[in-house]
Formats: structure tokens, C-alpha cells, sequence
């Protein structure tokens, strides 16, 4: 399905409204139809939203990981397993669980609503919200390190297991021990990538000039503020219903 063109700052608002939803709302059933809402956004105005959970494997493990978490540390009489009178698992904690999942899920979504904006277009949005062009940019380029330190750290596990290393039948403080030594080469090359981007800005004069323009012009246009007031609708009336 092809993007929905809308102004960048359509998307931001767009985010904005769904993350603090998600972070104010507690429940199963509001967390699940603000997820729904969020993977429908992302269909429309982001990138092919179902090829998000190619990338979040771990978060079915990581989803029961939490809910024993949460039933071990939070009271709650509806035990579902226990073990010497100890709650394992209770109804509270996979309550619980599901609202944390729901919550990262809408992070996740929230961010291909961002990245399909472009990272250029995204800098002139933030710049018409009278955001300092210097802010901006930084802003984008630190998102953009994000995807090459995950990159480096695949291939350095790679690396690893290639010369017959078995993470899997690792004990847990030799795992993070791995970890912690693979992380240091991964952030020494970012550092090296941050240099060198830091060099071409001052061979190309970043900020010789007070003033800059831009080849890319945007404005807002009836779409954009149709979009923005069914937000701000939604957002009034989601807490609205949420809060009564």
C-alpha cells in the first residue's frame, strides 16, 4: 500500500497523541484499540506496517519474561501457576504483560509513521515548529545511528558464532559478559561514523550562514488540517472516555 503524503507535522502531532494515549492508558481493552488504530495509521501514512514484526522477534518471550515479572512482584489472588505458595503467573500479571506489549507495539508502529517522512523532510518540519535547525538535525542523526548499531551488533554476533561460539548454552553472566564485549567495538565504530559525518558537515560549511534555505518547501494543506483536527478530537475524546 502506497504512503498517504501528509505534512511532517501532521505525523509528529499523529505521534504524539498516540504515544501519550498509550502511556496514560492501563487497560487490556484500551491498549488493544489504540493498538488497532496505531497499525491501521501506519498502514496509511507510514511504511508497510506488518513488516514490523519481522524485526521483533524477541517480544513474545520478552511479553511472558514481564508477566512473571509482574506476578511475582505485584499482589494478585487470581493465581493461574505457583510454585511452594509463590504466584508465578497470576491473571494481574499477564493483564499486565499485554499492556506492556500493546505499549511497545505502539512505539514500534509509532516510528514507521516518523520514518516514512524521510529523515530530510523530518528536519523541516521540526524547523517550521520554530525548532533550531542544529536541533533538528541532530535529532534526525542520532535516530539514523540507531539501525547501524544494531546492524554492527548482528554481524559481530555473527562473527562470534561462526568461529563456533554457542550463545545459546552460555550461562547468563558469561552471556553478558559476551555482550559487553562485543558492545565496545559496535559503539568505537559509531563514534568513528559520528566523526566522520562531523567532518563532511564542515567541509560542505555547515553553519557558515545564520540563515539557511531549503530545496524542499512544505506547508500544510486541507488534508493535513482535516487529519489534525480528527487528532485532537480523538486524543480529547479518548481520555474523555478513559478518565470518566
Amino acid at each position: 500500500m502506497n504512503n498517504v503524503m501528509i505534512d511532517p507535522r501532521t505525523r509528529l502531532l499523529m505521534v504524539i497523541s498516540l504515544t501519550t494515549l498509550a502511556i496514560i492508558f492501563n487497560s487490556m481493552a484500551s491498549q488493544g484499540l489504540l493498538l488497532f488504530i496505531t497499525v491501521i495509521l501506519c498502514l496509511l501514512f507510514g511504511k508497510a506496517g506488518m513488516k514490523v514484526f519481522a524485526k521483533v522477534k524477541w517480544l513474545p518471550g520478552f511479553f511472558v519474561f514481564i508477566a512473571v515479572l509482574q506476578s511475582i512482584f505485584i499482589q494478585d489472588d487470581r493465581t493461574i501457576f505457583a510454585v511452594n505458595d509463590v504466584s508465578v503467573l497470576t491473571v494481574g500479571g499477564i493483564e499486565l504483560g499485554v499492556c506492556f506489549l500493546c505499549r511497545m507495539m505502539i512505539i514500534i508502529f509509532s516510528a514507521g509513521i516518523i520514518a516514512a517522512a524521510g529523515s530530510r523532510v523530518m528536519i523541516q518540519g521540526l524547523t517550521a515548529l520554530k525548532l533550531p535547525y542544529e536541533l533538528a538535525f541532530m535529532t534526525t542523526s542520532a535516530l539514523s545511528f540507531l539501525p547501524m548499531i544494531a546492524a554492527d551488533m548482528k554481524d559481530s554476533l555473527t562473527a562470534l558464532q561462526l568461529r563456533g561460539v554457542e550463545l545459546g548454552k552460555l550461562s547468563a553472566a558469561r552471556k553478558v559478559k559476551v555482550y559487553g564485549y562485543l558492545m565496545i567495538p559496535v559503539l568505537e565504530g559509531i563514534v568513528i561514523k559520528a566523526r566522520e559525518l562531523s567532518c563532511a558537515m564542515e567541509m560542505r560549511a555547515f553553519r557558515a550562514f545564520d540563515k539557511r534555505t531549503s530545496y524542499i518547501i512544505i506547508s500544510l494543506k486541507a488534508v493535513d488540517y482535516v487529519i489534525m483536527t480528527l487528532i485532537i478530537i480523538g486524543f480529547v475524546l479518548g481520555l474523555f472516555v478513559y478518565l470518566r
